[in-house]
């Protein structure tokens, strides 16, 4: 079975991105995803990849917006059992991937600055 979790930072209004970054700066939050995502897989948007780069003792893949998700994900799956899946952004990849999320783990920062990237809403989303 696929462990499959969404990870994000969302400010008050919904904001996770602005100018290609996150909108804020917040050491403990970076450190608090890097302990989650740790040994496991993070799944990002190519834009977001692109931007991130490597993440040390992750494994990114890249979501190229080409493959069925439900078939990208066991592909996943089978190649890097026992780990994982964290869907880590940006807005168009959690869209796509919330009908196979697990469990979502969302820090509220306190941020109400401006946005050019929003978190879609969780509570519309429904099961596979």
């Amino acid at each position: 079975m696929m462990d499959v979790r969404l990870i994000a930072a969302v400010g008050r209004r919904g904001q996770i991105g602005f100018a290609g970054r996150l909108p804020w700066h917040e050491p403990e939050d970076l450190a608090w995803f890097r302990a989650q995502t740790i040994g496991h897989v993070v799944v990002m948007g190519w834009r977001t990849a692109r931007i991130v780069g490597n993440l040390a003792n992750r494994i990114v893949v890249p979501w190229l917006g080409e493959d069925d998700p439900a078939k990208f994900l066991a592909r996943t799956a089978d190649r890097f059992p026992g780990r994982i899946i964290w869907i880590a952004g940006g807005t168009k990849t959690y869209r796509t991937f919330m009908p196979h999320i697990g469990r979502a783990v969302v820090t509220l920062v306190d941020y109400d600055g401006p946005a050019d990237t929003w978190m879609p809403p969780l509570w519309e989303v429904t099961g596979p």
